[in-house]
């Protein structure tokens, strides 16, 4: 069982920095809280009903004789499901298994049982805080990403980079996936805008967005948005960092001043545009997209790098049966083996609700 802290590019002699609190840790990204852009739906079990029920039609004809007008106005009643599914994951640390140079833990022990045991200890704590942070992660990579029948990249078709990767995304059809389905659909009410940067065949072509280009595609869903989305005074225009990036340099071109950059909740950065928020979901969305997906093996350009979905929080929620179990875990230290385990699970789903309620580009 190897050890969870690969110390095999330190430098381990007597001089090393013997403490855990002056590590310089990866801070790869912010995670922002879920509320941020999610409705969150605690409660939910397998095949929960959601029932949708639209206004009524027209009403209100001439009334011109003694029997009483009808216009036979009615109210449509749609239905999707919940199906949540259970995501877990544990972390096993034998802790002899990490080099005994390793003085920010072996310089503090006191007791033979600590060189197994490391329960109370700052690099237990380290360990916590890595793994919740994965943890948080996983919650938006799932939700966002999730496709139960994800694919390998080939040369005619999008997909991971590797079959180890497919592990990591097909636990649950997340909210992308039901977007491409909605778009694609015979009869829907979810308007694309086609962003051609995307076809490019190299991946410095598909980010070269030219000045202004940003504000165009903007301008372009926000035609295609259905009066009701656009009159919401939640709506979010939820962009990749390359869109996010364009619209901010022709902003600070135009003024003398740099227009205020507003952070919303732990991380994801804002600016107003026709009087909505445009949030940069870099820390939600790039990292994966460009890290764990081709647009096909020929070129191993990235898949569909620049994108928009302009919805509201009510309209993408994530459902699960407890939502404290997202920032929960078990940890215990196992004498009979001498680990030290730390472990989380939670079930989870993530919907596209209403159709008419969300405008998309890719």
């Amino acid at each position: 069982m190897a050890a969870k802290i690969d110390v095999s590019s330190l430098t381990l002699n007597a001089k090393e920095n013997p403490d855990f609190m002056k590590f310089v840790f990866e801070r790869v990204f912010e995670q922002p809280e879920l509320t941020t852009i999610h409705r969150i739906w605690p409660g939910i079990t397998m095949q929960e009903q959601i029932v949708f029920a639209s206004v009524l039609d027209k009403v209100g004809i001439a009334d011109a004789s003694c029997a009483r007008p009808n216009s036979g106005a009615t109210a449509t009643m749609t239905q999707k499901y919940w199906a949540p599914a259970n995501i877990g994951d544990s972390l096993i640390n034998c802790q002899p298994d990490v080099n005994a140079l390793f003085k920010a833990y072996y310089d503090k022990i006191k007791r033979y049982e600590e060189k197994f045991d490391i329960t109370g200890s700052d690099q237990e704590k380290y360990l916590m805080v890595i793994y919740i942070d994965a943890i948080s992660k996983a919650i938006k990579r799932h939700a966002w990403f999730g496709d139960t029948s994800v694919a390998i990249a080939n040369a005619g078709a999008a997909g991971t980079t590797g079959a180890a990767l497919n592990k990591y995304y097909s636990v649950i059809d997340g909210i992308w996936k039901e977007v491409f389905a909605a778009v694609g659909a015979l009869s829907t009410d979810l308007q694309r805008y086609t962003i051609t940067e995307n076809a490019e065949i190299t991946t410095v072509a598909q980010l070269d967005l030219a000045d202004g280009r940003a504000e165009e595609i903007f301008e372009a869903v926000w035609n295609l948005a259905d009066s009701r989305l656009r009159n919401d005074t939640n709506a979010k225009m939820m962009v990749t960092r390359q869109l996010w990036e364009n619209y901010r340099k022709d902003l600070q071109k135009r003024s003398s001043e740099n227009y205020k950059i507003e952070l919303l909740t732990d991380g994801l950065k804002s600016i107003r545009w026709n009087g909505i928020d445009v949030v940069n979901m870099e820390t939600i969305w790039d990292k994966d997209l460009y890290e764990d997906f081709y647009d096909n093996t020929e070129n191993n350009a990235y898949y569909l790098p620049n994108r928009v979905l302009f919805t509201v929080p009510d309209n993408i929620p994530i459902g699960t049966l407890n939502d404290n179990d997202f920032t929960e875990m078990d940890s215990w230290y196992e004498k009979l083996t001498r680990q030290n385990h730390m472990t989380f699970g939670f079930t989870l789903d993530a919907k596209l609700l209403e159709n008419y309620m969300a405008v998309t580009a890719y």
